[in-house]
């Protein structure tokens, strides 16, 4: 029987060479991966710290202190009000709860069927208060002051508003006052008292109401 023949060396001696350059490619990136390493463990360590500073309680801001202000007399000669008082209007002699209101200009009150006209000629207007749907009524004709432009935010076009002149007291003091007629139905009170009516008499307290009782005539 003949001798088997030996196994050729060749292919063995490649897979040798192949494997042994292998490994010296692994011992050359050895430091890469180990720096690696090292950076990924940095960033872990720096995100963990970031969110420990979140976590940690944050100091209140401290308010700054404002100097005090020093006056003898701050408001003068002018009486404080709160943002709803009681107003008497003559006509028609009634009490009435009154917005008070600094950020508008001309005082208003509740009006409907509002009708211009001329009288002896002059200009007048014919119009109904009435604020609650089950009160009567009340007519007014009064002179017309003069008219104004109101712009109001929801609208682009300007409205047209007349004036007029009526006696009103907020406790005893009588002031005759101008308002603009407009439809106050949908707010709660009837009037709104604005700067023309606060200027140089009151200064407002919105944290108060009704500081003046009702006014009451003399016998």
């Amino acid at each position: 029987m003949p001798p088997a023949p030996e196994p050729d060396p060749a292919p063995y001696a490649a897979l040798a060479e192949v494997c042994e350059s292998l490994l010296q490619s692994l011992e050359e990136t050895r430091p890469l991966l180990s720096g690696l390493n090292e950076s990924m463990v940095l960033q872990a360590d720096r995100v963990e710290l970031a969110i420990d500073r979140m976590q940690q309680p944050v100091a209140k801001p401290r308010t700054p202190e404002c100097p005090a202000v020093v006056s003898s007399n701050p408001i003068g000669s002018k009486e404080v009000i709160g943002a709803i008082e009681w107003l008497y209007m003559d006509p028609p002699g009634q009490h009435y709860s009154a917005r008070v209101d600094s950020g508008a200009d001309t005082s208003s009150l509740s009006a409907s069927d509002v009708v211009e006209f001329e009288r002896d000629g002059d200009d007048w207007v014919r119009f109904n208060f009435q604020h609650e749907p089950e009160d009567e009524p009340i007519k007014f004709e009064l002179p017309i002051k003069r008219a104004v432009l109101i712009r109001q935010a929801s609208s682009d076009e300007a409205e047209r508003r007349v004036v007029v002149e009526i006696d009103i007291r907020l406790g005893q003091q009588l002031q005759l006052t101008e308002f603009t007629l407009t439809d106050r139905g949908r707010m709660t009170y009837p009037i709104l008292l604005g700067r023309a009516f606060l200027m140089d008499l009151y200064v407002v307290d919105v944290s108060r109401s009704y500081t003046h009782d009702r006014y009451i005539a003399s016998d």
